[in-house]
């Protein structure tokens, strides 16, 4: 090598120490983050050189995500309370796309404790890895550590203040997942996995570890919810790596692995499927959609239902294909042909293909390159008995707008008797398709994808309304009143003018400007002295609810326009709307969410029941006999 070009934070002043060559500033490239280019050019070949460097990262902290969000970012950060950098900080030379591995020695004051990836150096302070690496991390502050070893891997936590206690339960947990996740997928591929405890909020996954800001460590369910989730980015993303030209696989797959399992463990995947579903249709319009392609990571609402839901539910449905056992030969085969290299959605096919001897081209290329979602119809059922069977002709029908998809149509059967059930596939591949099944069963109701195995949209029968409904919606009024205190109708309008930030469809009407409730978009009606309470009083009053808390979010069906949602929130104390504020955002999949107290602290929520599915169908309606029972599909792994 004589010659060799480069990237560098702009703010770090550089030299070339040897072999001997000159080293020139090609271009600076102004951004978020201030870039120079370098050349360098070797008087004789050379297989390396050595660089001496020096300056100051220091970055500010910047809100993250959404607004209901505490997490912030900074590309990188050196301060008195810690150290935070990666790749995005240009704290090393960046040539071009390629991997690395790498040595580092490092030099911290008195009572501070460095982690990178990899393991820590034997004779000195500083970490080594040795398998190829996007990017280099390194974080620092000054931490206690705890650790547990596991069979080779070690168990690290690093938390900013002694806790004991804390450290344990993560310590615990992460040898739980390792051991899980091992089985499930194939060998852990680091050496240690690190919990770190931030000097920001944050949620980051990197190579064995992760990095959580202090208030999201101290939450009790982030244990058995995030945290499996970021110790599996280890196998996906940052052990198999993306490959950003094809989309990012990575964030479905590990949803479906970690977030799905483990409800699918207590009994309740098929309502996680449904709620994916439903995060599609509260925030996914036509124009805002697109294809699983192009998405490139979680920039909100939008993206996180596509690129995480709509990729979560295409595994599941390649699960349903090949089945259980030859589902986890293919991820095993993917794990094992692509860790520490990058790979996409064509790996993944290959992966499948070759363990299930199946040609799943078709599949992928439609649901990674269209946008949109089939919406079935349930035409009609007839039966005719038979000597000893029964036969039904079943039609569906699909009556989305684009083209019909080709689909896999689980159909359920529940016959009389305790445990008498059937499912049946149905191939699906024009717009309306009839299928005539004979079954021995006697045949009592039939449901169509009951368990929502399809990436579909749902029929509004089988959606309870949501407060994300609200929040993901185009066109909202939020109607204010004015008859409160003055201090709460402050508050509140300030809440509303802080959800205009990131909803701009959101309009704010006072009480007493109106005499009727807008008949288009979904509302807010806000505090217990609106005008338009009324409006709402027989929902509530109907509703086995507890209402006798401080403060109350709910959202119910228009009595006679279903297709617009009526949200309802109020709270007995000002202090508490600045949390709601913050909060309700992240209960958007619940009907209702009640609080007490200043915080507010959540005492209570959940979903409106929902019965009687467009998508299902009584056969015989006198039966009134024990009969065949739905159950959701045995757990991937236990």
């Amino acid at each position: 090598m004589t010659e060799l070009q480069f990237l560098l934070h702009a703010d770090l002043s550089v030299e070339l120490i040897d072999p001997a060559g000159s080293l020139t500033t090609e271009e600076l490239l102004q951004g978020t983050v201030p870039i120079k280019r370098y050349r360098i050019q070797l008087t004789t070949p050379s297989d390396h050189f050595t660089l001496q460097y020096k300056g100051t990262i220091a970055h500010t902290l910047r809100k993250r995500g959404e607004l209901s969000s505490l997490r912030q970012s900074t590309p990188g950060k050196i301060s008195k309370e810690g150290v935070f950098l990666g790749g995005s900080s240009y704290w090393y030379p960046q040539v071009g796309s390629t991997l690395v591995s790498f040595s580092l020695q490092v030099a911290l004051p008195e009572g501070w404790l460095s982690v990178s990836q990899g393991s820590q150096l034997a004779d000195k302070p500083g970490w080594q890895e040795l398998q190829p690496q996007e990017e280099i991390y390194l974080i620092a502050a000054p931490y206690h550590r705890y650790e547990r070893g596991q069979l080779g891997t070690l168990a690290e936590v690093y938390l900013r203040k002694d806790n004991a206690e804390l450290a344990d339960r993560y310590l615990q947990a992460t040898q739980k997942y390792l051991d899980l996740y091992e089985k499930l997928i194939g060998p852990y591929p680091y050496s240690k996995f690190s919990l770190i405890e931030n000097f920001w909020e944050s949620g980051y996954g990197m190579p064995s570890f992760t990095l959580l800001g202090p208030q999201v460590i101290q939450l009790p369910f982030i244990i058995n919810t995030s945290y499996p989730h970021e110790i599996l980015h280890n196998w996906w993303g940052n052990g198999v790596y993306i490959d950003a030209t094809s989309g990012n696989w990575s964030e479905g797959l590990t949803t479906y692995l970690a977030d799905h399992l483990l409800k699918e463990q207590q009994g309740q995947g098929a309502n996680y499927r449904r709620n994916a579903l439903q995060n599609y249709a509260n925030y996914v319009t036509q124009q805002d959609d697109f294809p699983l392609l192009k998405f490139r990571g979680n920039q909100g609402q939008i993206s996180q239902s596509i690129g995480y839901g709509k990729t979560l539910i295409l595994f599941h449905m390649l699960r349903e294909i090949v089945g259980d056992e030859l589902f986890l030969k293919g991820l095993q085969s993917f794990y094992r042909d692509y860790k520490f290299r990058r790979a996409g959605f064509d790996q993944i096919r290959n992966s499948f293909e070759k363990v299930s001897e199946k040609s799943l081209e078709r599949f992928f290329s439609q649901w990674l390159s269209r946008t949109g979602a089939p919406t079935l119809k349930l035409v009609n059922v007839t039966t005719e008995p038979l000597k000893d069977r029964y036969r039904l002709s079943v039609t569906l029908e699909q009556t989305q707008a684009e083209a019909p998809f080709l689909l896999n149509i689980p159909l359920f059967i529940s016959g009389a008797g305790q445990g008498q059930t059937e499912w049946h596939s149905l191939e699906m591949k024009a717009r309306k398709t009839t299928w005539v099944i004979e079954t021995k069963l006697l045949p009592i109701k039939l449901a169509i994808d009951p368990r929502f195995d399809l990436f579909r949209h749902l029929d509004p029968s089988e959606i309870p309304s949501t407060l994300g409904q609200l929040f993901g919606a185009k066109k909202v009024a939020a109607i204010l009143p004015s008859a409160a205190e003055a201090t709460l109708k402050q508050a509140y309008l300030g809440l509303i003018s802080q959800w205009q930030q990131r909803q701009p469809g959101l309009s704010i009407i006072w009480d007493n400007q109106i005499d009727t409730l807008p008949t288009e978009g979904h509302l807010w009606i806000i505090g217990a002295r609106n005008r338009f309470k009324k409006e709402i009083t027989p929902l509530l009053e109907s509703s086995d609810i507890d209402l006798n808390t401080s403060s109350q979010a709910m959202a119910f069906p228009h009595s006679s326009r279903p297709n617009q949602t009526i949200g309802f929130i109020q709270s007995d104390t000002v202090a508490a709307i600045a949390g709601l504020t913050r909060k309700l955002p992240h209960y958007g999949r619940y009907s209702y969410a009640l609080f007490n107290g200043d915080e507010p602290q959540i005492v209570q929520r959940g979903e409106w029941a929902v019965n009687n599915s467009a998508l299902s169908w009584i056969i015989e309606s006198d039966y009134s006999e024990p009969a065949g029972e739905l159950t959701d599909h045995p757990p991937l792994a236990q």
